[in-house]
């Protein structure tokens, strides 16, 4: 009775390694199909902290396109200004020309027509928008994870009129916005690139916490398989045993 007793416990193990073995070996096949090393309770402080590390990768890499955006809007409003600057230079040429007491009337009109056009055009030019936004404005742009806001942009719109000293007083509003409009595009190439790096950075270290070691996996899925396979063998080989012993009861 006593050795019936001990292969039937034999047996026992033999079953609990055999099922041991086969979670490994789901467990193994699961994170080489899926890539993913933190499933089935393997290691959820990292899966916790990993997730975290690619939400802020990804919300950084929101932030470097907002930035891109932010360079072509405050590009455009370059042109803009660029463009108004010549439109204001005429305007000056106008102005001197109409000074001249050499002038007769009919000239004169001539020239207050060419500067009412400039004007009408260069307050067209001024109101371009970019998606429903005021190109010749100060916008507000995020440009971090944490969704911090840059401001930039012109922060006063020139209003071209003719006369030489307005002329000059607009000429200074186009210098001061053109100013502005590039310190903000170096500002925003700036965090762009941190941006970039912050959010490859970041999802490489969610890689390593959250990716299968492919090698590793390989070998743990092999060795449970042999452990399945021995314990499985160990079980026949108790049930052999068994059945020998009965058959000597007969």
């Amino acid at each position: 009775m006593t050795t019936f007793s001990s292969f039937s416990v034999g047996a026992q193990f033999a079953v609990d390694s055999a099922f041991k073995s086969r979670r490994s070996m789901a467990a193994s096949i699961a994170r080489l199909s899926t890539g993913e090393r933190t499933i089935h309770g393997s290691d959820p402080a990292g899966a916790s902290v990993a997730d975290s590390m690619r939400s802020q990768a990804r919300s950084a890499a929101v932030a470097a396109r907002n930035s891109e955006n932010g360079i072509s809007f405050l590009i455009s409003a370059e042109s803009i200004l660029m463009e108004l600057a010549t439109l204001n230079t005429r305007l000056r040429e106008l102005a001197v020309q109409k000074t001249s007491g050499l002038l007769q009337t009919a000239e004169i009109n001539a020239i207050t027509t060419e500067e009412n056009a400039i004007i009408l055009a260069a307050d067209k030019i001024a109101e371009t928008e970019l998606n429903d936004v005021d190109i010749l404005s100060e916008v507000s742009i995020a440009i971090s994870v944490p969704g911090t806001l840059a401001h930039v942009g012109a922060t006063s719109k020139p209003e071209l009129a003719s006369g030489v000293n307005n002329v000059d007083t607009q000429m200074a509003k186009i210098q001061k916005a053109l100013g502005e409009v590039s310190a903000g595009i170096n500002a925003l190439k700036g965090h762009q690139s941190n941006m970039f790096s912050y959010a490859s950075n970041a999802d490489a270290a969610a890689s390593r916490i959250l990716d299968t070691d492919f090698a590793k996996e390989s070998s743990i899925l092999a060795q449970s398989s042999i452990l399945n396979q021995s314990a499985l063998a160990m079980v026949a080989q108790a049930n052999r045993a068994q059945a020998t012993l009965l058959t000597l009861l007969e």
